[in-house]
């Protein structure tokens, strides 16, 4: 999977937010697990009593789901 050919700039740019580099290269099953588990730890970093880690779920969960059907 290339994120900057097979993602959208949306998705492309929550990997930016998420501190995770977009380059235009293929990354290997394992690197794209690892991004996934980062995407997670910054998913659970956010406040849980203003209901961040909520909106950051469904923001996230869209392209985890991308980035989970390139592994399998």
């Amino acid at each position: 999977m290339n994120y900057k050919i097979d993602l959208s700039e949306q998705n492309q740019n929550l990997l930016i937010n998420a501190d995770i580099k977009v380059e235009d290269r293929e990354y290997s099953v394992d690197e794209i697990k690892k991004d996934i588990a980062k995407i997670s730890s910054y998913i659970m970093s956010k406040s849980s009593k203003n209901g961040d880690i909520v909106k950051a779920q469904a923001e996230y969960i869209p392209l985890i789901n991308v980035l989970q059907k390139n592994i399998s």
